[in-house]
């Protein structure tokens, strides 16, 4: 009997167990960079098309000034993917299988761009093309941190976040590369196909959410086909899951509004402002800066040069926050940070006249806003209680993609109705004041409720 029970219990594989006490496997890595690498695309895709705006705009015959509308079709498509397929693959789909529809989405998006021949049909591409990138972010980011070792799951989410300038470094790279050597057309090409070539080989090798496949779908063959390649373990016949507080709170249709409850509403407001700046401000100069640059009369490669400074200053920024933060304080950093962009900013039309000045103040500017966006994440993390947090940052996240797209209309139009690429540069600093002022905020409604707390427990 004893011996039965011995033999059944050391058959069944505790998953969160393993991923709170086990060690990082090679199959593990290998997962982890696959699906940052499918992150990266997100930043490529983002940048080539700001690259090619010019020439788009030229073979297609229409106005530089459109391309706001483009750039905003985009993240709208993204909002409805991260809003839709996100909730679905928690629910009924799966993680891996949106992640790999999304990206497959993209991936022929970002192709069937290069063969566009109106305005309509580019904005109805841009528009698929965003809805598999807003569902597949998201979602990929949320597969890594379950699969990962649980002392590590910070700093491979930071990681992943990374991914995305670093995307928009290599589409620079690349865009160096192959434009003068063949055409706009053969960049696209080469992106998509290098997307669906990556989604093919996380389609084979990327396992499927494990608390989906046991808690939703209840499918114990293929979560222990899982975990035997993901842990690299024999002799499993069950696979189990810890009980979770937050993910059972996540079928209460009230959760929401527990994000207004009391003071709350304050934190709330203010989170979602600060989301809708700071994304306002990435998806700016992710999206216009290279072409800026060019319409304010820099040689063709200058905004090649900017893409490649966003995405280095961007990824080294990113993945120096944790230690920043940890060292010096976290809203000490993140006020730093802001200041600096500010700054930079205000400084960079006068750049213009020097072209081997503005790559650098590019470098600087991404450093600062991606580090700054990266640690306002880890704020929000840190602020709302266990019970709402994940819906706490899923709506802030979701409520800042209407700044994202509504930053490159805005500059759009000011370009139509003719300022200058210099006043257009100086109005982005706008955002950046508002969100330094929404944080301070936070700040300080952070620091009563830590006083109230310390008043009730002085008082229990």
């Amino acid at each position: 009997m004893t011996e039965s029970g011995s033999s059944r219990q050391a058959s069944t594989l505790n998953f969160s167990q393993q991923i709170r006490e086990g060690k990082l496997t090679a199959r593990q890595i290998l997962v982890i960079g696959l699906l940052g690498l499918l992150v990266l695309s997100d930043g490529m895709d983002n940048q080539v098309l700001g690259l090619i705006a010019h020439d788009l705009a030229r073979d297609l015959a229409i106005p530089i000034s459109s391309f706001g509308l483009v750039f905003s079709i985009s993240l709208i498509g993204a909002i409805v993917g991260a809003l839709f397929l996100t909730a679905a693959a928690d629910q009924w789909l799966g993680r891996k299988k949106v992640v790999v529809f999304g990206m497959s989405l993209a991936g022929i998006g970002t192709v069937v761009t290069a063969c566009v021949g109106t305005l309509e049909e580019l904005m109805i591409v841009r528009f698929l093309t965003g809805v598999g990138l807003g569902a597949a972010l998201p979602t990929a980011i949320s597969l890594a941190a379950e699969l990962s070792p649980q002392r590590l799951s910070r700093r491979v989410v930071t990681l992943m976040i990374a991914f995305v300038p670093l995307g928009s470094l290599l589409g620079g790279l690349m865009a160096r590369v192959i434009i003068p050597w063949s055409n706009w057309q053969m960049l696209l090409y080469v992106v998509g196909a290098g997307t669906l070539v990556l989604t093919a080989m996380a389609a084979l090798i990327v396992p499927e959410s494990i608390h989906f496949l046991v808690r939703k779908k209840q499918d114990q063959r293929r979560a222990v086909s899982a975990v035997r390649k993901l842990f690299q373990v024999n002799g499993i016949s069950a696979v189990t899951v810890d009980n979770d507080a937050v993910d059972e709170s996540a079928n209460d249709k009230k959760l929401v509004a527990n994000l207004f409850k009391g003071n709350m509403w304050k934190l709330t407001l203010l989170f979602w402002l600060v989301f809708m700046m700071n994304q306002a401000i990435l998806y700016f100069v992710i999206n216009w800066t290279p072409a800026l640059l060019l319409s304010s009369g820099m040689a063709a490669t200058a905004g090649m040069d900017a893409a490649a400074m966003f995405g280095l200053g961007g990824a080294i920024g990113t993945i120096a926050q944790g230690w920043l933060t940890t060292r010096y304080g976290l809203y000490k950093v993140l006020f730093i940070e802001i200041a600096v962009y500010i700054i930079s900013m205000l400084i960079l039309p006068v750049t213009l006249q020097y072209p081997q000045l503005a790559p650098v103040f590019i470098f600087v500017i991404a450093a600062t806003i991606c580090a700054y966006h990266a640690g306002c994440i880890l704020v929000i993390l840190e602020s709302y209680p266990e019970s709402i947090k994940n819906t706490g940052f899923g709506w802030a996240f979701g409520v800042g993609r209407i700044g994202a797209s509504g930053a490159p209309v805005i500059a759009g139009y000011l370009l139509a109705i003719g300022w200058s690429p210099a006043a257009v540069f100086l109005a982005a600093t706008t955002p950046g004041v508002l969100s330094g002022v929404a944080l301070l905020c936070v700040r300080f409604a952070m620091a009563q409720r830590w006083r109230n707390q310390c008043e009730v427990q002085a008082i229990a």
